[in-house]
This record gives C-alpha cells, structure tokens and sequence, in this order.
C-alpha cells in the first residue's frame, strides 16, 4: 500500500495476472476455444460429405443392379448381356473413381434374374479405407406365350 498526496491509502494489485482473474477477464479464451472445436467442426463436415458420397453410390450400384436385371429379362438375352448394361452404368456414373472394385453377378435361372453390384466407396477421410457398398435386384424372365394361354 502507498501513500498519496492527501494522506489516503490506495490499493496496488501485487500480479497483473491474479487482477485479470478477479476482474473476471477472459482474454486468449476465443484462441482456445477454436483449437478445441476446429476439429470437432472439420469432422462433421468430412462425416457429412463422406455420407453423401456412400449415398450417391449407394444409388449407383442400385442403377447398375437395375439395368442389369432389365437387359437380362430379355427372351433371348444372357448374364453378359447384364454384366455389360451393369458395367456400361457404373462406367457413365464415374467408374472406379466412384466405386472401386466394382464387381457385378448375374444369374439367370429359367424364371427368374438376379443381379448383384458391389464395391467399395469413394473416401475422402485419410486412413479411411472405402466403405463396402451393394445392392441387388430381382426380376423375371419375359416368356411370350401364344394367345389364350395363361
């Protein structure tokens, strides 16, 4: 404590610091606060992203399953014809840089066609590998019969 000229005692902080913590002063805490939820917000924003890629390719295989069902149904057609029509999709929708190793089955039994896609997801995320993805569909064989027959 000092003496000033009147004779009153005024009060002197002993540390600059401890008068910012008794003010309540939160300078620096917006530095803080950045470094802690940058990361947490660069996450969600990959998650959100990773998420509508393995969506659209998701929607792909799906398309690429579909074409390869209808281009089998045919009377005279066979599983390559799907295997092509599946392949020509997957090719127009972004090949392997969407879906890599992509891999397509068709089976045509007498009455029915089955076709399956799969392969693995585009991944932004680093040390991610891509994420399996697969879809399937059904179908009958077209069979023309003659008039008045069921």
């Amino acid at each position: 404590m000092a003496m000033t000229r009147r004779g009153r005692r005024s009060t002197v902080s002993a540390s600059p610091w401890i008068a910012r913590l008794r003010a309540g002063d939160d300078t620096g805490s917006a530095g803080v606060e950045v470094v802690i939820l940058y990361p947490v917000v660069l996450l969600l924003l990959f998650a959100i992203v990773q998420g509508g890629i393995v969506f659209h390719a998701r929607n792909v295989a799906r398309s690429a399953a579909n074409g390869a069902v209808l281009a089998t149904q045919l009377e005279d057609a066979t599983a390559g014809s799907g295997v092509a029509e599946a392949n020509a999709r997957l090719d127009r929708a972004g090949g392997a840089s969407l879906l890599s190793g992509a891999a397509v089955n068709v089976e045509r039994g007498a009455a029915q066609v089955t076709a399956t896609v799969s392969g693995q997801a585009l991944s932004i995320v680093p040390g991610l590998s891509g994420i399996t993805v697969w879809a399937t569909a059904t179908g009958s064989v077209e069979q023309f019969t003659s008039a008045g027959a069921p």
